[in-house]
């Protein structure tokens, strides 16, 4: 599944397959990589993790990854890369050309020309915690940090003037009036660039005007229907220069914040579903199509219609089929609860406003994604972590003014940033970490909604929109107990029937993201003892996708709302 942008002038392919592999160690030096000395005596495959297939199951380390792809001699070639982790380094014909710690985010890598045709690709990978290199993903995180190519790598063999990206913004979708923005992989003074804009097989000539990010313009594309959730209406749009022809797919749709709501071309909508994690316990989070396809199926079979992608940049071939399906999607960038001492690492700071903006460049153009977000559970309550937060805002909002902004806070009675955000997001877990000695502390859950409520309103935050972006309560697949005491799968779906009843009811609630929608591996070290078998038990469904009792009733209430509408 080839996703967008296409160029379809230029010799570009994927180069998934089978690679040449070797594993250097659990103590291998970095800086002391022999590449053309390394014994290349396995296999491996691209996408995948190397650290989920035997005899390599859990072990952290460098490995080497090897192909090769053909380029014309002489031209220079752009290499992309959708998203691997968790460190590495990118050799061509030996030559290091970059490197760089940026889980999940997709990026380039220019290749320089060559006087040979067959060029040969090398990436270390290195899935070794260690702060100081990999200051975006530490050991404590709530999630698997795995090693390996999480997803596709492209070569394209670049003309003379190659074009980077066509970004499209809806100004007014019913009228079909849009703004693009051209951004180029080549340095330019040229004040303006002339080319050939096709939509739906009808052509213009647009002369597009030099902005501070690009080359901008307007049009208006009549007829054309809206994207929404119930009717995800999706367009092709090519544009052409004398060097390049690049093709973007985008949908009309309009996102507003309002009077405590959320509005998708004007009409309100409830969000309604479930975060998810990238994972499997065969395939980590390399996840094949079937797998992404089937994961929707089943959270369409619930009634969600909202996906909060945690906690890193997503696939974008989950994001075609979101876009494709109608369903609405937060993508943040990663982060789990970091404190001090990541807040004051320059390094740390640099590398969250270069991932972020990374990830809204990458997902511009998909109308599933509909606001943005950082730092989940980040230290939104200190002072010390304002100039990060203040810059994240900044550089999202510059990038892109279409969507709504907000983050995951575990603070909601003394969070400082609340007023920088366009929609209030709530991570909370009353009744499981139960604040008073209920057997069954249920109870916890309507009178916390009410004083998150209570809190906007003394803080002027009421007119923002709230959602709940985690809460949930965590069950063993088939444990079934006469107490419904915690773990059993009595008390998730009882937890989640009360929730899902509450967020359905209430119009003071914007929507929620249900943590979460399978279980997924976490700590393999001393953070497993709050961790039963090394997983997060929270899923609805468990790591295999097999439905806890607390899926019928997430299901009839959302089916329940959604008939009401």
């Amino acid at each position: 599944m080839k996703t967008y942008p296409h160029f379809p002038k230029r010799n570009d392919r994927c180069l998934d397959g089978i690679w040449d592999f070797t594993f250097l160690g659990e103590d291998c030096d970095l800086n002391t990589i022999d590449i053309k000395g390394a014994g290349f005596t396995g296999k491996a495959t691209v996408p995948g993790c190397f650290d989920t297939v035997l005899p390599l199951t859990g072990k952290r380390g460098t490995a080497l990854y090897r192909t090769s792809f053909d380029l014309t001699p002489g031209k220079a070639g752009e290499l992309r890369f959708r998203g691997l982790g968790l460190w590495c380094r990118v050799y061509v014909d030996g030559e290091a050309l970059f490197e760089g710690a940026y889980p999940y985010s997709g990026f380039t890598v220019a290749v320089p020309a060559s006087d040979k045709r067959e060029r040969v690709l090398t990436v270390a990978i290195d899935n070794r915690f260690d702060f100081d290199r990999v200051p975006l993903m530490e050991q404590y995180f709530d999630f698997y940090g795995y090693g390996g190519i999480y997803r596709s790598v492209e070569i394209s063999e670049l003309p003379g003037k190659p074009l980077r990206r066509l970004e499209v913004t809806t100004i007014d979708p019913a009228a079909g009036k849009i703004s693009l923005n051209l951004r180029t992989a080549y340095e330019t003074a040229e004040s303006s660039i002339s080319a050939e804009v096709t939509v739906e097989g009808k052509k213009q000539t647009v002369a597009l005007k030099k902005g501070s990010d690009g080359y901008t313009a307007e049009m208006t594309l009549p007829g054309l229907s809206p994207w929404s959730p119930s009717s995800p209406a999706l367009h092709e749009i090519s544009l052409e220069t004398a060097e390049d022809l690049i093709t973007e797919r985008f949908g009309l749709r309009k996102i507003t914040t309002e009077q405590g709501q959320v509005k998708i071309n004007g009409e309100p909508v409830k969000l309604l579903g479930y975060c998810r994690h990238e994972s499997h316990p065969q395939y980590g989070p390399c996840l094949p199509l079937q797998q992404l396809l089937q994961d929707l199926h089943i959270l369409r079979d619930m009634g969600c219609n909202f996906i909060r992608g945690s906690h890193y940049p997503q696939d974008p071939r989950f994001l075609d089929l979101c876009d494709e399906m109608g369903f609405m999607v937060w993508e943040e960038s990663i982060g789990w609860g970091q404190r001090e001492k990541s807040f004051s690492s320059s390094k740390f700071h640099e590398q969250q406003v270069h991932q972020t903006r990374l990830m809204v460049e990458n997902s511009y153009n998909h109308p599933s994604v509909v606001m943005w977000g950082f730092l989940n559970e980040g230290a939104s309550n200190e002072e010390y972590a304002r100039p990060l937060y203040e810059d994240l805002f900044k550089t999202i909002r510059e990038k892109d003014k279409s969507r709504p902004v907000t983050y995951a806070s575990m603070f909601p009675f003394d969070d400082l940033f609340f007023d920088q955000a366009d929609i209030v997001s709530i991570n909370q877990y009353p009744g499981w970490y139960a604040q008073g000695e209920s057997t069954r502390p249920l109870e916890e859950v309507p009178a916390e909604l009410d004083k998150y409520r209570e809190m906007a309103k003394a803080k002027g935050l009421a007119d923002k929109p709230m959602i709940i972006s985690e809460m949930g309560a965590g069950a063993f697949y088939g444990w079934r107990d006469p107490h419904h005491a915690h773990w059993s799968e009595e008390y998730q779906a009882d937890y989640l029937d009360q929730l899902t009843r509450e967020i359905t009811t209430r119009e003071d609630y914007s929507g929620v993201s249900l943590w979460q929608f399978c279980d997924s591996r976490t700590y393999d070290n001393k953070y497993a003892l709050g961790r039963p078998r090394g997983f997060n038990n929270k899923g609805t469904v468990d790591e295999y996708r097999r439905p806890k009792m607390a899926y019928d009733r997430v299901k009839a209430n959302f089916l329940g709302y959604a008939r009401k509408g």
